[in-house]
């Protein structure tokens, strides 16, 4: 099993990482996987430079050579419940992937959903000894024992430093250099359900592919739908999936809070199925196909829609554009005023809630926009939508919501966060960085 647990890095290496996506060339190929509730996609995408000047920042990085999606079978309730039918899948979403962009798949980067994900601070010191810190002490400070904060059913898959101390100076961005007895620092521990993990990994290794390495699939969401100044300034991302609106705050391209509501979009559909006694398939259509227009002049014209009534005979009723409204807006209420609460109540600082984006699946509801500014959620924050803005491709689906994840996992695989998190900053890099994000953004 791989499992990605790497040390922290100071913070101006994780605002190297977000920017290198932009400042380096990067021709290599990579397969990655998000898997949802609702749906598993799979895509085979090609880094690219950009030499955008553009107020996006990184342009167009991603060329997407395949992509595939398809509903997720073998999950429910936000468990695997049979294994032939989600590697059935997984598999087979993974391999048309790999073969519209005509290369084999051999390993895959997994974004994980929210379900799956476990959040938890911890802290570490280390004896110093009136030494300078350097990377050594840093790295050294990351080897602390997880298990104290963890539980035993979880994995690790990913350590942020939220903040350093030294002797006492609290929110030290980058202590290399400084001099004291005590090194500090504040971690944000990702861990995910071992027997979840265990399970994908077993999957994809039985079919001769590699798990090179996890993400929580908001923070990659926001890897790919966030503009450089947000991901370093703060930003909140709201991802409304199908069974599960899930929240992640990153400053300074570090995730500080991830949090989950067990309400999405699914449940939209749902709702719709009951009250016009319809097929889920018939309420999914209904949804997409109508969206929510509160706060609109709605047009009175009828509706059709098949009804099954308690024998399973189908027939035909009228609804009127107004009460499908009704029946959207209700859930619609409930989950963001649960988002909007959630975000709140994290205890994270202002800045980080003062931009957010909405995203996944559930966002594309025609009307949401104008939904949430007519009900004035976040009112006194900027709020956007968001879909990946450095994906290309010959799909219109890799320019939607629905595949920022799995944009934002290629962003995360190709800049090589790992690597990148273990080794030491150019400081004359770092310097250009600076002047070229100061001079573009």
């Amino acid at each position: 099993m791989v499992l990605l647990k790497w040390p922290p890095l100071r913070l101006t290496e994780i605002v190297e990482v977000i920017l290198f996506r932009k400042i380096v060339d990067l021709k290599k190929d990579v397969a990655v996987v998000d898997i949802g509730t609702n749906t598993v996609c799979a895509a085979v995408v090609r880094g690219q430079s950009s030499n955008s000047e553009d107020e996006l920042g990184i342009g167009c990085n991603l060329r997407v050579l395949g992509v595939s999606y398809q509903l997720a079978k073998g999950i429910k309730r936000n468990s695997i419940t049979d294994m032939d039918e989600f590697e059935e899948t997984l598999i087979g979403t993974i391999l048309a992937a790999g073969k519209e962009a005509k290369k084999p798949v051999k390993s895959v980067f997994v974004a994980l959903p929210a379900w799956v994900l476990s959040s938890y601070v911890a802290t570490a010191s280390i004896d110093i000894r009136n030494l300078p810190v350097d990377s050594v002490h840093v790295k050294s400070l990351a080897n602390f024992d997880t298990s104290k904060y963890v539980d035993n059913s979880c994995d690790v898959i990913q350590i942020f430093p939220i903040s350093y101390s030294v002797d006492g100076i609290h929110e030290v961005m980058d202590p290399v250099g400084m001099v004291g007895d005590k090194l500090s620092a504040e971690f944000h521990i990702i861990a995910a359900q071992s027997a979840i993990v265990k399970n994908i990994t077993y999957c994809l290794n039985q079919n001769n592919i590699d798990v090179v390495g996890f993400a929580p699939s908001t923070y990659a969401s926001a890897l790919s739908i966030a503009l450089d100044n947000e991901v370093l300034s703060g930003v909140t991302i709201i991802d409304i999936g199908g069974a599960t609106t899930s929240i992640a705050c990153v400053y300074e391209g570090i995730l500080l809070y991830l949090g989950a509501i067990n309400i999405g979009s699914q449940n939209i559909t749902n709702d719709i199925a009951t009250a016009l006694r319809t097929t889920k398939s018939n309420a999914e259509r209904l949804k997409i196909l109508y969206g929510v227009s509160i706060g609109q002049s709605i047009e009175e014209e009828p509706i059709l829609v098949s009804r099954v009534d308690e024998y399973g005979d189908e027939s035909m009723q009228t609804i009127s554009k107004s009460y499908l409204d009704l029946i959207i807006s209700s859930r619609l209420e409930e989950i963001l005023d649960l988002a909007q609460n959630h975000i709140l109540e994290c205890g994270a600082d202002k800045a980080l809630y003062q931009r957010i984006i909405v995203t996944g699946g559930g966002s594309r509801l025609s009307g949401l926009s104008e939904f949430i500014k007519a009900k004035r959620y976040f009112s006194d924050m900027a709020v956007r939508l968001g879909k990946p803005i450095c994906a290309a491709g010959s799909h219109d689906f890799v320019k939607t919501a629905s595949f920022a994840s799995a944009a934002g996992c290629a962003v995360y695989r190709l800049s090589e966060l790992p690597h990148k998190m273990t080794a030491c900053v150019d400081k004359s890099l770092w310097q250009r960085i600076i002047t070229w994000f100061r001079r573009g953004v």
